[in-house]
This record gives structure tokens, sequence and C-alpha cells, in this order.
């Protein structure tokens, strides 16, 4: 097992098997350890720890950087996915008659801050999704001269659908259209590259697969899209010489840096930077094949005791999301928790969601509880 040196930093596997990362992670040693220093410092150390708080800040950046290919100077720290958007959202000029195109299978953060435009004559479009799945040429169709922006999500939530971002980015790029999408169930599970793909922006809470506290995450904002982006929110941080506390006459900074406007959640920027640091050295390309693997299994598996897959069937349109419909699916998560096998119920569907430390056996000890479950 690749990954095997790692599951010493997860005291959960000694307690369970816990398979619910779309929902939200545990901390490993790593973070923990982070936040344990920060909280010395704050009760009985320097107690003004904003000094090395913007260290461990630059830090989170420039490895969220490596993790999603963009340019450090592009992205800002935010307290979760919906704060990003309502940045996008309130940030750009919007006339009465411009489209927004969604699809009907999103998770709601990446609804409600874009329906709020409707309110200046914003039409909101949705791709309708088949059988859970967003296929490209339905979302090319929607796309029209009005069309401004098109979001999406890179994994689908309810069953683990990755959309296909280089194609996506490249149909905007052709129309001039802005490309949003919501990362928080695939960055730290997938490869992300933001620049190859032409992201125009990504909002991505850390509390997911990035395995950080709730409450802090990023966004990234393409250079072309932050010129057009006036923010919606500003204080004394999004200036260039903050500490220069009289000088009323500043300019912002020129970066994504702006965004960060007032005294952040520094706590879980610091936990943020030990997790991120933590996927990045495990390789993301590694954690992908390793989710990939272990859903083959679960789906040949599950499948032969009555499951279905909801997802596709094409491995480059999967995640580490897997989740299956069938016969008493509720009483068999219900039976899978009893036994400390943590998955989750989303929309009658048992939504199993392994990361780079479960291991196969783990996924065969889930496999005979649900043979019990249907054996009784």
């Amino acid at each position: 097992m690749p990954f095997s040196k790692y599951r010493t930093l997860f005291p959960v596997t000694t307690q369970k098997i816990y398979l619910n990362h779309a929902a939200i992670s545990p901390l490993s040693t790593r973070v923990t350890d982070r936040l344990e220093w920060y909280l010395d410092e704050r009760g009985f150390g320097d107690i003004d720890v904003f000094a090395k708080a913007k260290e461990i800040r630059e830090e989170a950046r420039r490895t969220i950087s490596e993790l999603i290919h963009g340019a450090a100077d592009n992205i800002a720290f935010i307290g979760n996915t919906s704060e990003g958007f309502n940045h996008l959202v309130n940030g750009l000029p919007w006339k009465k008659g411009d489209r927004v195109v969604l699809t009907d299978y999103e998770f709601p953060s990446n609804i409600y801050p874009f329906k709020n435009l409707e309110r200046f004559g914003v039409e909101i479009v949705y791709v309708a999704n088949r059988d859970g799945q967003i296929f490209l040429e339905d979302v090319e169709q929607a796309l029209t001269p009005r069309t401004r922006l098109l979001s999406i999500s890179f994994v689908e939530f309810s069953n683990g659908f990755r959309n296909d971002l280089p194609e996506l980015g490249r149909l905007c790029r052709e129309r001039n259209i802005i490309f949003s999408v919501d990362g928080i169930q695939g960055t730290g599970a997938l490869p992300m590259r933001v620049e190859e793909w032409g992201v125009d922006f990504l909002s991505n809470g850390g509390h997911k697969w990035l395995m950080g506290t709730m409450g802090a995450g990023f966004m990234y904002i393409a250079p072309h899209l932050l010129e057009q982006l006036t923010p919606a929110f500003t204080g004394w941080l999004a200036v260039e010489q903050p500490w220069d506390f009289f000088n009323y006459r500043q300019s912002l900074v020129p970066d994504a840096r702006r965004f960060e406007y007032a005294t952040a959640n520094f706590m879980g920027i610091t936990a943020l930077a030990a997790s991120a640091g933590l996927l990045l050295e495990a390789g993301p390309e590694k954690i992908e094949q390793h989710l990939l693997s272990l859903g083959d299994y679960l789906i040949d598996q599950l499948s032969e005791l009555g499951l279905e897959f909801k997802g596709s069937t094409e491995r480059n349109h999967r995640s580490g999301i897997y989740s299956f419909g069938g016969k008493n699916t509720e009483e068999l998560f219900h039976h899978l928790t009893g036994q400390r096998i943590i998955c989750s119920l989303r929309n009658g569907l048992l939504r199993i969601s392994p990361h780079f430390y479960n291991t196969k056996a783990e996924i065969e000890e889930l496999i005979n509880e649900v043979k019990r479950f249907y054996q009784q």
C-alpha cells in the first residue's frame, strides 16, 4: 500500500473506518501538532502571534499554489466556498439580460450566490443532468452570446461525477465566458491545474478533501479576472502599507490579497498550511490513482451484492466519491455506522468517500458488513 507510512498520522484509524471525506475529514497529527503550537503561543507564549501567523499564511499560499498549479499572488484566503462565490458575484458589474449558466446537480453553495443576481435582471440557466452526469454538449448548447459566466463543480457532491474541466475551460475561452469552479469535492483528492485548464475562478473550502479545519479555505482568481473584480468589502489589511495607519489615501494591494481585508482566521490557515503540505507530499496524482483503484473494487463488489453504482462508468469521470442505491440503503447506512464504518446518506444514496490513507482491507471490511446486513 503506497500510503501505509501516513496511516499513523491519522488517529481515527485506531477507532473506526472513516469513509466520509466528502462531508468532513479527520485531522492528521501534522495538523493537530501545528494547532497545539498555535494555541500554546496564543495562551501563554508570545500571545501576539500576528507576525508569525502572517508567515504561516504565506507558507499556506505557496503550498496551495503548488497544489493547484496556480500563481501564489492569485490566491486569497476565505472562510468557505460560499464566501468565495459571493466575492465573485459582488465584484463584477452586471446588467439586465446577462446570463449565468449553472447545472441542476450542484451543491447549493454554487447556486445561491448566483441566484442573488436575479434581482438585477440576470438570468440563471440550469443545464440538466442526465442520470447524475453532466454532458459537455449540453453545457455547450446552453452557452450563448449573452452568457457572462459558467460555474460548475470539479466533482459533483452527490455521486462523485468528475466534470471535464479542461474541455469546459476551452469552451469558455473560445466564447470569452468567465469559467468558475467549485473545487471542494476534488482538490486534495485529484490533481488540479487551474492555469492549464483555463479556470478563471476557483472557490474551495478546506475541511473536506484538503483535510483542514472548518472555516478556512481559499479562492484562486486568474490575473485577467482580478483586473475586472472590485472588492465588495475592504479593510485596513487590503492596502499596500497597512501599518501606516493615518495614511487613508493608499491603494489596494495589486494581487488577490486585496480580498483579505481584515484579521484572518489564522488558526484555520495554520491548519490548512499543514494539511495541504501533507497532501502535496503524498502526491495528488498518486492519491488519485489510489482512490480510483479503491473505487474499482467497491463498484465491482457492491454491484455483486445488488447495489447500483450511481456515478460514471468512465474512470476519467470518477473521483473519490462512490454513491450506491439499492434496497434499504437507509437501514444499511445505520448498520454500518453501528459497526463504526462511517459513510454518508445523501438523497437516499449510500455515499462512500475514502481518502489516501484508507486501505483495501478497510474496504473489504465494509463489503463484509454489507454482506452481513443483506443476509440478516
